[in-house]
């Protein structure tokens, strides 16, 4: 019972300021472009609650799934609604009128952007407790003297002693380069690091096997593996690295293979059967761990950086998914819908302030980028129709807009038919299926 009204009121919430961040973008910069906003509303009709402060009615309504700006004079499907008045939204120029809409997502992604920059110099940065590194085939690394296995020990005159230290580090000295002190074989060396080109240093840090968290139901919990177990063997196959190790796994879908693992000291060995995870038509083995991190607070230069990149490489994980999606080399049984999102929401929200607002911060882009989508009735939709105004010099009619509308409509009515069924089948039917078995 608690687990679900902490998914309920964890989701709620989520859903409430993300919409709020959103709408407060058309909001603001429709106000400061001189055009009236009847309504601001955070939720969808019928109205729960509300006040009229100014020109504006503010209101909460009963429906969360979303929430609107109704700025004076901006037409719905089919019903234009101006009058000429110069605060009407018709009456603005394309470029006022593009920056209306793109304020929404814009503000989703500064909201992201904040956000992380308050988690990075407030609690700290998750990275790992190891600098040891793997050079790619015919990188600079590699060419500089670097080995796989190498642990580096400093960077010029700055000791490293974590991932995030010598990420950090790297980076400080990639236009002119410096000395690297590194441990191989018990032994001490000194390596000239030249300045980094433009394909980089090509070095990969090798993330130990430590496991982290262990997802309920899957065959690591089933085994009994622990926080802070250290995978030794996949298979028969030694592994010291992550990623050796997550390709050994993935190696054996549904195949019962030896793991070995450390705890305490104390070598353990069972068999493990990897569960099974389609991407695409390929058949990957998982057993459901995550790996062991340890986090160290960032100066506010440094959580500025960091919060620009991971703004960036959130963007483009979620471009680079919906480009494989549409090639036809991700499948859509990896969409997920809002029961997805309420699920994710309570746990994270049961970890911790700072997984929460990572996920905010994760789902504001998501939001941001869909909303961006040149589908009608989204934010994307309209910059489109704005676009085409300012080339034929002349909006759409009416009537093009509706039937365009209509079509945006019922695309994005299939899409949320098709992710409710994902969620369905994901959360209840496979359950259902299980008890079967």
């Amino acid at each position: 019972m608690f687990d679900t009204l902490n998914t309920i009121a964890s989701f709620l919430i989520a859903l409430g300021v993300l919409v709020f961040v959103h709408e407060l973008g058309h909001f603001l910069v429709a106000k400061w472009s001189g055009i009236k906003v009847e309504r601001f509303s955070l939720g969808y009709p019928p109205k729960m609650i509300g006040f009229t402060y100014g020109e504006t009615e503010y209101c909460l309504s009963w429906v969360p799934f979303g929430g609107y700006v109704k700025v004076a004079g901006m037409a719905d499907v089919g019903n234009e609604d101006a009058t000429g008045e110069p605060w009407e939204f018709p009456s603005k120029s394309v470029a006022i009128r593009m920056a209306v809409i793109a304020a929404g997502p814009i503000m989703n992604f500064l909201f992201a952007f904040v956000a992380l920059i308050f988690l990075f110099n407030s609690y700290g940065v998750d990275t790992f407790d190891s600098t040891r590194v793997t050079p790619m085939e015919n990188s600079l690394a590699s060419q500089t003297g670097l080995v796989r296995g190498d642990r580096v020990l400093s960077v010029g005159d700055q000791s490293v002693t974590n991932a995030h230290e010598l990420i950090g580090a790297l980076d400080e000295v990639a236009d002119q380069g410096s000395s690297l002190v590194i441990e191989r074989d018990n032994t001490t060396l000194t390596l000239n690091l030249p300045a980094a080109g433009e394909d980089g240093y090509g070095l990969l840090l090798m993330r130990p096997t430590t496991v982290g968290q262990v997802v309920p139901d899957m065959p690591a919990d089933s085994l009994g593996l622990q926080d802070g177990d250290i995978i030794l063997a996949v298979g028969g196959t030694t592994v010291v690295s992550w990623a050796e190790m997550s390709t050994e796994i993935r190696r054996y879908p549904g195949e019962t293979v030896p793991l070995v693992w450390e705890r305490d000291g104390q070598r353990m060995e069972h068999q493990v059967t990897p569960a099974t995870h389609a991407e695409g038509d390929t058949a990957l083995g998982r057993i459901g761990i995550s790996p062991h991190t340890s986090r160290h607070t960032v100066d506010l230069g440094r959580a500025v950086v960091l919060g620009a990149l991971g703004v960036y490489n959130s963007s483009w994980m979620i471009l680079e998914f919906l480009g494989e999606l549409l090639q036809g080399d991700r499948s859509t049984d990896e969409l997920g819908g809002p029961l997805r999102i309420a699920q994710l929401a309570g746990q994270t929200a049961e970890q911790g302030l700072y997984s929460f607002i990572s996920f905010l911060a994760m789902l504001s882009v998501n939001l941001a980028i869909i909303n961006l989508l040149p589908i009608p009735v989204l934010d994307g939709g309209h910059l489109t129709f704005l676009t085409l105004e300012a080339i034929m010099r002349r909006p759409l009619s009416p009537r093009q807009r509706e039937v365009f509308q209509q079509i945006g409509l019922a695309i994005m009515l299939c899409i949320m038919v098709l992710v409710m069924f994902n969620d369905l089948n994901q959360m209840v039917f496979h359950h259902i299926t299980k008890l079967f078995e």
